[in-house]
């Protein structure tokens, strides 16, 4: 993504000192009786687009904190590492909560606990496993602390091709159906027609369905590989037996080239995955959503909560106000707005909130919204700083499915390759 900035300078006096402005006690440095103008910076590590940033947060602080300027700086105009450098300094950092290691190596972040209570910020307004997860993740940097706060999550869902389904006299995918049963059902939609090779199930490759079954590639507790496993044996076995459906083969590649072949190569029934929304506007087929497959011990569970996280950095000049903006963004007014925006859902537990998902987005207005409220994301594994442990599963998994080993060597062999990397990287 290029570098761009949104900027929004308001200075607005302060209404007479007798007039009741709690909720910005905080955030407010007087000066006789107007409001300091305060400048935050936001360093946006993923997710947000300009959208986003204008809806769910320019104008909700230009409306409570019109004192406050927001100025946006993206990942690819700062390194993480140049933040600690005087003069680079952010107020608040947004990402992936999977990713809180790389800023938690560099001691950027700050932990919030102190500013739960002095805030008033209800831990309990947020669903399970989405604060789980954070702390989680915030217990690898220090332990009992909470180094961000959620603000919404990606979704998986089974997005399908309706033109293929209706070619071929298929019923749509119901709800609620197994991996099993998405099988049986690609089945009957991998065929060769007019020269067309039609393929029944993409589901993406063997990440997301390990996800969700909470696998992790490295054991954050022993921080030795953890791939050798029964669960990632059902995984190789179940992803090789859509793989090995006649005509059904796919290669396991990036996210955005398995979108593709969904949206653009418009050969492929059914795609089970998550962010696929954005990418269907201005596609020229009929499309829909059903739940995410699940495994029968699992039902209606898609991958591991991917939560999209609020953090303060260690070194901001402003903590009161970037945590005043924080509590903005997690208030049920704007999660509202997030929830209707269907960008991400939001990560409290409020049915009225929830209810709302996806009713601004153009693409969901006729969509089947209630297979992505119905499934509920898999408990979270903290991920560790070790990264390319994947990249050392995936390759045995291509592999055993070229038929170059089985599946007991594809698992020892990827396990003793990421032991033999943590240990170089320590």
């Amino acid at each position: 993504m290029n570098k761009w900035f949104v900027c929004l300078v308001i200075s607005t006096l302060l209404v007479a000192s007798g007039c009741n402005s709690s909720d910005n006690v905080n955030s407010k440095k007087e000066t006789g009786n107007r409001a300091e103008p305060v400048t935050l910076k936001l360093y946006n590590f993923g997710a947000l687009n300009p959208d986003m940033i204008e809806r769910l947060f320019v104008l909700p602080i230009k409306q409570k904190y019109p004192h406050i300027t927001l100025q946006v700086i993206e990942r690819n105009s700062l390194a993480i590492a140049n933040l600690t450098i005087g003069g680079n300094e952010v107020d608040i950092v947004t990402g992936w909560g999977s990713l809180l290691d790389e800023f938690g190596n560099y001691k950027l972040l700050a932990d919030l606990t102190p500013y739960m209570e002095k805030y008033g910020i209800d831990l309990s307004r947020f669903e399970k496993s989405n604060l789980e997860g954070v702390r989680l993740q915030s217990d690898t940097i220090a332990k009992g602390s909470l180094m961000a706060l959620p603000f919404g999550y990606n979704y998986y869902a089974t997005f399908y091709n309706k033109n293929i389904f209706d070619k071929f006299g298929v019923s749509y995918p119901p709800d609620g159906m197994t991996w099993d049963e998405a099988v049986e059902l690609g089945k009957k939609l991998t065929r060769m027609e007019n020269g067309v090779q039609y393929k029944g199930l993409d589901p993406e490759g063997i990440a997301h369905v390990g996800s969700s079954l909470s696998l992790p590639y490295v054991d954050p507790a022993t921080l030795r590989g953890a791939v050798n496993t029964d669960g990632w044996r059902k995984v190789f076995e179940l992803v090789k037996r859509i793989h090995d459906i006649p005509g059904n083969e796919f290669q396991i590649t990036s996210h955005a080239n398995t979108v593709n072949r969904f949206v653009k190569d418009k050969n492929v029934a059914m795609l089970a995955a998550p962010e696929v929304l954005n990418s269907l506007a201005g596609v020229d087929f009929e499309w829909d959503i059903a739940e995410y497959p699940s495994f029968p011990e699992r039902p209606h569970t898609s991958g591991m909560v991917q939560t999209f996280v609020l953090q303060i950095a260690a070194n901001s000049k402003h903590p009161q106000e970037a945590m005043e903006v924080i509590k903005l963004a997690v208030s049920d007014e704007v999660q509202t707005a997030l929830s209707r925006s269907g960008f991400m859902m939001s990560p409290l537990r409020s049915g009225e909130v929830n209810k709302h998902f996806g009713a601004d987005h153009a693409l969901l207005k006729n969509s089947h919204i209630d297979a992505i409220l119905k499934t509920k994301p898999a408990p979270y594994v903290a991920q560790t700083k070790f990264t390319k442990a994947r990249g050392f599963l995936e390759a045995k998994y291509k592999d055993y499915v070229a038929g170059k080993i089985d599946v007991n060597t594809a698992l020892r062999e990827a396990q003793e390759q990421i032991d033999a990397y943590i240990a170089a990287e320590k």
